[in-house]
């Protein structure tokens, strides 16, 4: 009984600090229905067609180390490769057209780390977060530098929606600790941000693969580490929300608390959703990744949302579920296809002697396991 109590009282403060920290007006509570390997996600019943693209890998250059953000716009694709530590551009083929790499230094127009980047679409430009030290380098979308702007503070992620550049900051420890979801005129990135989000229970070192900051085609979405809630902003304001309710296999069941040390969090939590990330929209669905290894489909008309371990890809030979974080893509998706299961399926079928479908006969002319990333870029109906 002690035990009960003690969640009971749990519960009740995490959802006082959700809303003394967050946005109300907009909110729809999501039970998220959780399906095991019995069941399976068919990739027909949301997306339709797909374009394979192979990044080209010619030159020490265009190697992609990992795509941590794709930027799609007009005849270019940009890669945030935070591992290379460089932008590279490529047209919409895939051709290697320039990159970042050789400003990689501590001289005049140079950067030590890349952090992130966003397209600014309004004004046709690239914004990149570099820090030590923080600063914003600003590109035209051939990647010539056009200015570099000193900055006082420092955003894991950024995006821009019209005039509003947002970035998601880590809370000071005397200011509670956390993560802030912020927001500023990009043209006066030397201004204080304004604090549209803020919260407090995180644990420190723990963070998931992807992001917790998506533009899509008319705001951002945005769910801040150890939060249940997804929100979406436009003009700085608040047009969407959805409290994600995991059940036992999440934190509104199991909420995190201020005294909870890492340790006991991976030990205890290893199994808990606790980070939502790549959140991808088309008019009627919201697709998104967590910590674990579901893929998550919502209907944003019905309020239902799904989460399945297990991926029947009816359409094309390759199972997928983790999304690469995009900018520009309308009614789209990129999933990361992983080299050894396509390696695996082409030496099935060389094994079995079968015919080569379509499909089949574009990856293998197309995949390189020596290369970079290939590419499948979805349409969501």
């Amino acid at each position: 009984m002690k035990m009960n109590l003690s969640k009971i009282l749990a519960t009740i403060i995490m959802g006082l600090i959700y809303a003394s920290c967050t946005p109300s007006e907009h909110l729809n509570n999501i039970k998220v229905e959780l399906f095991d390997s019995r069941h399976s996600l068919t990739f027909s019943s949301f997306l339709e067609g797909y374009k394979i693209i192979s990044l080209s890998s010619d030159t020490s250059e265009a190697i992609v180390h990992y795509p941590d953000r794709l930027l799609f716009f007009n005849n270019r694709i940009f890669v945030m490769d935070r591992g290379g530590n460089k932008i590279i551009m490529y047209d919409r083929n895939g051709r290697f057209l320039k990159s970042t790499a050789k400003m990689e230094g501590r001289g005049h127009n140079e950067y030590i780390r890349v952090i992130d980047a966003s397209i600014d679409e309004k004004d046709k430009k690239l914004y990149v977060h570099c820090d030590a030290p923080y600063q914003m380098m600003i590109f035209d979308l051939d990647l010539n530098l056009e200015k570099i702007i000193p900055m006082d503070y420092y955003m894991g992620e950024i995006a821009i929606e019209g005039n509003q550049l947002y970035g998601i900051c880590y809370n000071e420890p005397k200011d509670g600790g956390g993560y802030r979801f912020v927001t500023v005129d990009k043209k006066d990135l030397k201004k204080e941000p304004t604090t549209l989000l803020s919260f407090e229970n995180a644990i420190i070192g723990r963070w998931t693969l992807g992001k917790s900051l998506m533009p899509c085609h008319d705001g951002v979405y945005v769910c801040l580490p150890f939060d249940t809630r997804i929100y979406k902003f436009k003009d700085a304001t608040v047009t969407e929300e959805y409290n994600m309710d995991f059940g036992e296999e999440g934190l509104i069941e199991h909420p995190v608390t201020k005294d909870m040390n890492p340790r006991w969090f991976d030990k205890n939590y290893r199994d808990i959703n606790w980070s939502i990330v790549n959140m991808t929209e088309s008019d009627s669905i919201l697709l998104f990744n967590t910590n674990k290894a579901h893929a998550f489909i919502m209907n944003k008309n019905q309020y239902k949302c799904s989460g399945y371990l297990n991926f029947d890809n009816d359409i094309f030979p390759i199972a997928c579920a983790r999304i690469i974080p995009s900018q520009g893509l309308s009614n789209g998706v990129v999933y990361f296809t992983i080299p050894s299961s396509i390696e695996n399926m082409l030496e099935q079928v060389k094994k079995g002697n079968e015919p080569l479908t379509p499909a089949i006969k574009e990856i293998k002319q197309k995949f390189d396991p020596d290369g970079n990333p290939m590419l499948i870029v979805w349409d969501i109906k």
